[in-house]
């Protein structure tokens, strides 16, 4: 059971748990890591995963207050957002704010942050899969691409599997991020981390592997016709054929896949190509 209520603007009692832990004289200061999420604050992924992450470091959390996925990294910025404290049965006190995914993380690292800011940005554990294409729509990967904008290392963990025990896969992002604290990589990467099973019995191995194939195909259904207001309902298939060496098709295999993601999106070959072209700015008329 949780309970919640508003606080507007200012997110005291999260300064107040953020101070809770600090680090006597002598000891070294604690590593911040930013848990989000695009399931919502709900999600039972993002409370395992703030446990397990809990012995790794410092944990702060600011997530969706409700389901967000597919909101890629789009924020909104139109309107004032009310920051909610969240209180856990364990007593750990939480936030979620009404807004997407990038959006929560950026309000979290621009109002939010620690003294000295944040180490790490972990977003997850999503529920489905973010190999392959897809990937580019998924708002667990764009909360994590904040971070990376904002030159903060940054994790995207996602489940493939249906079940809903995250135990497992929580345990091995905890252990990935140890990993990643002894070795902070270049301001700008993301790692997306896909655990393809809830179990270490069914889980085949880790791969390092590039984003490649489609995965999932999404689109639109027409469901009512007639008139002059058409209707259409969203369809999402699953892909089996997938690029040998993508990670879409190390997850096809039980494989957990480990791809590097960049923030810059340029095509550098392509440059090279255009500044060929016969482009002018005065064309005429």
């Amino acid at each position: 059971m949780i309970v919640s209520h508003p606080l507007r603007f200012l997110a005291v009692s999260f300064a107040l748990a953020a101070c809770s832990a600090r680090p006597a004289a002598g000891q070294a200061e604690p590593y911040h890591i930013l848990v989000t999420n695009d399931d919502g604050i709900r999600s039972p992924g993002i409370e395992v995963l703030a446990e397990a992450l809990r012995a790794v470091g410092e944990v702060h959390v600011v997530a969706p207050c409700g389901q967000r996925s597919g909101a890629s990294m789009s924020v909104a910025l139109r309107d004032d957002l009310e920051l909610r404290a969240i209180q856990r049965e364990s007593g750990a006190v939480e936030h979620c704010v009404d807004t997407t995914p990038a959006g929560a993380a950026l309000l979290a690292i621009s109002s939010l942050a620690p003294e000295g800011g944040f180490d790490l940005v972990v977003s997850g554990i999503n529920s489905g899969a973010n190999v392959g294409t897809a990937s580019h729509m998924s708002g667990t990967v764009g909360a994590a691409m904040m971070g990376a904008f904002h030159g903060i290392p940054a994790v995207a963990a996602s489940l493939g599997a249906r079940s809903m025990n995250f135990d497992y896969p929580a345990r091995f992002v905890a252990h990935f991020v140890e990993e990643l604290k002894q070795h902070p990589p270049m301001p700008g990467t993301v790692f997306s981390v896909n655990i393809p099973r809830a179990n270490e019995a069914e889980t085949a191995g880790v791969t390092v592997a590039p984003m490649g194939g489609i995965h999932l195909q999404f689109s639109f259904e027409e469901v009512q016709g007639e008139g002059e207001n058409r209707r259409f309902s969203p369809r999402i298939g699953q892909e089996t054929d997938h690029p040998a060496g993508s990670d879409a098709e190390a997850l096809a295999q039980d494989m957990i896949t480990i791809t590097p993601l960049m923030f810059d999106w340029t095509s550098y070959s392509a440059i090279d190509l255009v500044k060929r072209w016969e482009l002018n700015h005065e064309i005429g008329r």
